[in-house]
């Protein structure tokens, strides 16, 4: 190891956390220690966490005093945590009008360290504006299990790493925090220049580990295919931000030699919650920081079932999210999973989506995302595809042709396996495009569902089938 490093890991990190007023290094140590504990022991540390975070918020948040006391019975989902039963979850559109409620009165009492505000502004995934706020005790968590999660897929604290956005950054302070951190950070969006700037700093800066939303890195690793260059010195890459599609982890892996770890989280509300580990199979929870939920039809969902991830934060007292409902949705890991890295927090088979991700069929058909790329990577002469469901009974694929396209073919293929896949109950039809368009905000979503109450509801109990092929499921974890 060279000598910046150990500066960072000794000196650099617990130095920013001064004028930060945040416990970055301590919590970091902690999260190097505590991976290793027994379940147990980490149950205990959540539950002594949910019950403190619970007991300060029924005495001072003014939100959730009402909301516990008013919500309809329909939001009131059961919970295998018993602090957490019956509570009703919540939803960003109830945080939303409720902003003048938070930060809670008294939030910050009782530490030095818990007295700085972070204010986040974002639109998310739909557009609509919202503001998050977090105390610095929950700012210091949320790097640390960054940090710990980069570790897993072998990044080294201190080494050179690039990150890939699609958001500029320009303010000072983060420059500075970059430089420290020996960040080269790009807002990429896969045009030459882009690809060109990503490709010097990789190599005149000594970049060891690369950083990115799963559609960026595979762009990138798209761009050096077509253009056969190799990997020039990159040791770790870490997928994180929207789906890592089985498509994608082969090719990126391809291409850099490189095995993918993949993570997930929410930057705007402030939480890591899921991560792979260097097996780069199941997905390990981070029970230190919070508790999490996947809810079906009520309730928790049972091994090998598809649920609503809905998060309890445990160290936000400034604005905390409890029951929060992130409209992501998970699949359960098999009963008695584990993981051969032998640590024992909680496992999740991995992430599949948002709920308006997920085509539902009448006949109770779950089609998630991968079962249409799988589809369609098998489908020559199509440069994009999209699928939108504005109907319970019909969707509608939209193509942008090559001029290899072989329509009825296509057309035949995609209506047999969508048919036999939902017994039948689902249509099929077509729209042709010269280009499809990116969402609000600059993802361009593979499915679409305007569907309201489906299975994957907390408020709607039915019955629902998975639709998957066997290799793949989310992160592609063999």
């Amino acid at each position: 190891m060279s000598l910046y490093p150990k500066l960072f890991r000794h000196l650099i990190l617990p130095t920013l956390d001064l004028p930060n007023r945040t416990r970055v290094a301590h919590h970091h140590r902690f999260l190097e220690a505590s991976q290793w504990w027994q379940a147990d022991r980490l149950l205990e540390l959540q539950r002594s966490k949910l019950d403190t975070i619970l007991d300060f918020s029924r005495r001072s948040a003014v939100f959730y005093q009402d909301h516990w006391r008013n919500a309809p019975e329909d939001r009131r989902a059961a919970s295998e945590h018993p602090a957490l039963d019956g509570l009703p979850v919540v939803t960003k559109d109830d945080l939303r009008g409720a902003l003048k409620h938070f930060p809670v009165a008294g939030w910050h009492r009782g530490s030095p360290f818990k007295k700085r505000l972070v204010t986040v502004k974002t639109s998310g995934s739909t557009g609509v504006p919202m503001t998050f706020l977090r105390s610095g005790e929950q700012e210091a968590w949320f790097w640390a299990l960054r940090l710990r999660m980069w570790q897993w897929g072998g990044y080294v604290p201190g080494e050179p790493y690039l990150t890939l956005n699609l958001n500029a950054r320009t303010k000072l302070v983060k420059r500075f925090q970059d430089v420290l951190f020996r960040c080269s950070y790009h807002g990429f969006n896969a045009n030459r220049g882009d690809v060109d700037a990503v490709l010097r700093d990789l190599e005149n800066k000594g970049v060891r580990h690369l950083v990115g939303y799963a559609t960026s890195l595979y762009l990138l690793s798209q761009a050096m295919a077509e253009r056969r260059i190799a990997n020039p010195g990159v040791r770790s890459i870490l997928s994180t931000g929207d789906s890592l599609l089985p498509t994608y982890r082969r090719l990126i892996e391809d291409v850099f030699g490189v095995r993918v770890v993949d993570y997930y989280g929410a930057g705007g509300e402030g939480f890591h919650l899921a991560s792979q580990c260097e097996e780069r199979g199941l997905y390990h929870l981070h029970p230190e920081n919070a508790v999490v939920e996947l809810l079906r039809d009520g309730r928790p969902a049972r091994p090998g079932e598809l649920g609503e991830i809905v998060v309890t934060q445990l160290d936000n007292r400034a604005m905390p999210l409890l029951r929060y409902a992130t409209q992501d949705v998970a699949l359960a890991a098999a009963a008695g999973a584990s993981c051969p890295c032998g640590r024992h927090m909680p496992l999740i088979e991995g992430v599949q989506g948002r709920v308006p991700d997920i085509v539902m069929a009448p006949d109770g058909s779950a089609l998630v995302v991968h079962f249409f790329t799988i589809l369609f990577e098998y489908l020559s002469g199509i440069e994009q595809f999209q699928i939108e469901q504005n109907v319970a009974d019909r969707i509608v694929a939209r193509i942008v042709r090559r001029p290899d396209y072989r329509q009825q073919d296509v057309e035949t293929k995609v209506r047999h396996d969508v048919g036999e896949a939902t017994h039948g109950t689902l249509a099929v039809d077509f729209e042709y495009l010269d280009h499809i368009p990116t969402a609000a905000s600059n993802k361009r979503r593979l499915v679409i569902s305007n569907l309201r109450d489906t299975p994957l509801s907390v408020s709607a109990p039915q019955e629902e089938r998975l639709i998957e092929t066997p290799h793949a499921l989310a992160g592609d974890g063999a």
